[in-house]
This record gives C-alpha cells, sequence and structure tokens, in this order.
C-alpha cells in the first residue's frame, strides 16, 4: 500500500514513498531491528497522498527518541547540522573556537585542495 504513496520531498518534487529509504536511515542511526520494524510500521500507518519528507522525518524522529535516545540523537545530527547555516561557517568558527581554546593553532575559512570521504 505504502509503494503507492507519492509523498513531497523538501524540493517539492513528488515521488513513491520508500519504506526501504526508512528503515536504512533509522538502521544507519543505530536504531535496532525491534525498533526499525515498529517506527516504520508506525509510519506506514500515517501516511496520506502528499505528506512531506519533513512530516515522516518528524514523525520517525518521535518515534525514535521513545525507543533509543542514543539513535534518535544520530538520526537529528544532519538536521542539526543543516540548522547551522548554508555555507556551515559557524560551525566551523564554533569549533575553531573550541579547538583554540584547547591550545591548537586554529584558521578557520582555508579552501585545501583534496578530496571528500
Amino acid at each position: 500500500m505504502s509503494e503507492n504513496i507519492f509523498i513531497t520531498k523538501a524540493s517539492g518534487e513528488k515521488a513513491p514513498f520508500s519504506i526501504e529509504k526508512l528503515r536504512h536511515s533509522l538502521s544507519r542511526a543505530g536504531a535496532g531491528e525491534k525498533v526499525i520494524d515498529s517506527i516504520a510500521l508506525a509510519v506506514q500507518q500515517m501516511l496520506y497522498p502528499g505528506i512531506s519528507t519533513k512530516e515522516i522525518y518528524q514523525r520517525a524522529f518521535s518515534l525514535l527518541k521513545k525507543a533509543s535516545a542514543h539513535a534518535a540523537a544520530r538520526y537529528k545530527l544532519k538536521k542539526a547540522i543543516l540548522e547551522l547555516g548554508p555555507t556551515g561557517f559557524p560551525f566551523e568558527k564554533y569549533v575553531g573556537e573550541i579547538l583554540k581554546y584547547e591550545g591548537y593553532r586554529v584558521q578557520v575559512g582555508q579552501m585545501v585542495q583534496g578530496h571528500c570521504v
């Protein structure tokens, strides 16, 4: 049933709901199989055509927080970093200040050639 439901992504694009994407994101956050199963079932039961990915995330996060605070913290990490700003510069400055306090020499805003790993 949920495979036939189209959701609205943050970009406004419509896409079919994928229970596997939800399960994978919960697994990457460190949730156990039983928790993943129960959250996946609960989310599937509340789906409706056009539901936003934000609403799906909020529901899954709320349920995960009740089941595993540790996994919920990891699940929210991406959202928390995005809330720091579009450039990531405020986060870079924040971490730089922490390292400076710990005695390191710090330069922020530097571009270094390399690869993302």
